[in-house]
């Protein structure tokens, strides 16, 4: 008696190996897929956070009180090119404005992507 397998057994064998190493691969696909996100927003966020101090440490330096409107600045951070843009709203206080800072990343292909992140926040005069 010959002991092995039989052809259909090998091909039902391969054809499992073949679906599984497929589920393991995109599984693997969206994992680095989430980790590349959760990497621009963490990035976006450093580049708010240190846009929003600069603009209040500038501020206190200057005391005047800003000009309302939006501003585009592009930087590099990170290896990666970024674009901050910075709207400066009114409030009710004349002394103060309301600063929301939104962060893309910028890409010679496919140019601007996002927000991957955002703040908000206020600045006086004084």
């Amino acid at each position: 008696m010959m002991r092995g397998f039989t052809l259909l057994e090998m091909l039902i064998a391969i054809a499992i190996i073949g679906v599984i190493g497929s589920a393991v691969s995109t599984a693997i696909g969206g994992v680095a897929n989430q980790t590349r996100g959760l990497e621009q927003r963490t990035v976006a966020s450093w580049i708010a956070s240190n846009h929003l101090t600069r603009m209040r440490m500038l501020q206190r330096r200057e005391a005047q009180s800003l000009a309302e409107g939006t501003k585009q600045t592009r930087l590099v951070f990170a290896d990666r090119q970024w674009e901050v843009q910075t709207e400066i709203k009114n409030t009710d206080h004349p002394w103060i404005r309301r600063i929301e800072v939104s962060v893309f990343e910028t890409t010679d292909d496919e140019g601007r992507q996002g927000p991957y992140g955002q703040l908000s926040g206020f600045l006086g005069q004084y």
